[in-house]
């Protein structure tokens, strides 16, 4: 089935030359004008459009803002008449594929329509990708509920790492190393006992929520969009909603669900800032970032220890609390020394 090009153009003759054109390369054309343009989209799905544009505020350029904001996007070509930076510059910022001066060659507009056919190829694509992920999440989610539902509350703990250790082994002995280090940066704070052994078991399981995350997106090394990032952060949130539901560990919910905050409020899931950020989860987030520098992962190399504080150093104040990180450093050059 050929791809379906829309032309809102109110010249005639432009248009009959653009659809020539597109035509001859192999496509189906829709031609009207840009009054009648929404109404032909909504009777035709299309793959692109290529839309005549005068001035930034014309009608042309509200058809090309209709066009890239419904729900099924359209790659859209804007062909200026006659050319004009300013349309260019507004047509970029709508989204558009490529903004032509007209007149132009056929081959310049064939390659243009084509592209807008591929970018709307791709995005789709990625669309389903990420409504599939989104499925398989929400599964995740409530297979790793049923799954503590079945076991005895105290052998939950035990149960949840023990999935994680079958799924990802280097995530669990990150979790354990992570455990005893926060444990031991507890332990400067002279916290009574209770409190210490709570942080050890946060950090413990802070990232039980990955058992419920697709493998896929665990292991991607590349930049992830924003609906795939917004995913895998889900983990934490994921995590602590689990614990939650076990009465014996929901005191440590809220330390899980914190500890990707970050101090300067730019974290997540809710964007707690400074002291809102309970210490517990604070003392986690330093472990667990220096551990992630320091052991080997698939996306990057391991730092140095000394690299490794040097970045805690420099992400004191906005990523970490500075007492924290304070601590932390003093802990670990005691440590060196004995």
């Amino acid at each position: 089935m050929p791809a379906r090009i829309l032309i809102a153009e109110n010249d005639d003759g432009a248009r009959g030359v653009l659809a020539g054109w597109l035509e001859e390369a192999g496509y189906l054309c829709v031609q009207t004008d840009a009054r009648e343009a929404l109404s032909a989209a909504r009777r035709h799905p299309l793959d692109a459009a290529v839309v005549g544009v005068g001035i930034p505020d014309d009608g042309g350029m509200f058809v090309v803002r209709a066009l890239r904001t419904q729900a099924d996007q359209v790659g859209v070509v804007v062909v200026s008449t006659p050319p004009d930076f300013d349309v260019a510059v507004a047509a970029s910022r709508l989204g558009a594929v490529d903004c032509l001066p007209w007149p132009s060659s056929s081959d310049t507009v064939v390659d243009s329509v084509r592209r807008a056919v591929e970018w709307r190829t791709a995005t789709q694509a990625t669309r389903q990708s990420s409504h599939r992920l989104t499925e398989e999440v929400a599964a995740g989610r409530e297979h790793l509920k049923a799954t503590i539902r079945r076991v005895d509350p105290e052998s939950v703990p035990a149960v949840l790492l023990a999935v994680l250790e079958a799924r990802s082994p280097e995530t669990h002995d990150h979790s354990n190393r992570v455990s005893k280090s926060a444990a031991a940066l507890a332990g400067t704070y002279n916290l009574p006992p209770i409190d210490i052994l709570s942080v050890k078991r946060a950090a413990l399981l802070h990232d039980i929520g990955k058992i419920a995350i697709p493998d896929r997106l665990l292991a991607e090394t590349g930049p992830l969009g924003d609906a795939d990032l917004a995913l895998l952060r889900s983990h934490v949130s994921i995590g602590a909603e689990v614990l939650a539901s076990v009465p014996a560990l929901a005191p440590i919910a809220g330390i899980i669900g914190a500890t990707h905050e970050r101090y300067d409020g730019t974290g997540y899931p809710a964007g707690l800032a400074a002291d809102d950020i309970p210490l517990p989860a604070r003392i986690i987030s330093v472990a667990d970032a220096y551990d992630a520098m320091t052991s080997v992962r698939c996306y990057s190399d391991p730092v140095s220890h000394d690299d490794a504080n040097a970045e805690l150093v420099r992400s004191a104040g906005s990523h970490f609390d500075p007492d924290v990180v304070r601590a932390w450093l003093q802990m670990t050059e005691l440590r060196r020394c004995s």
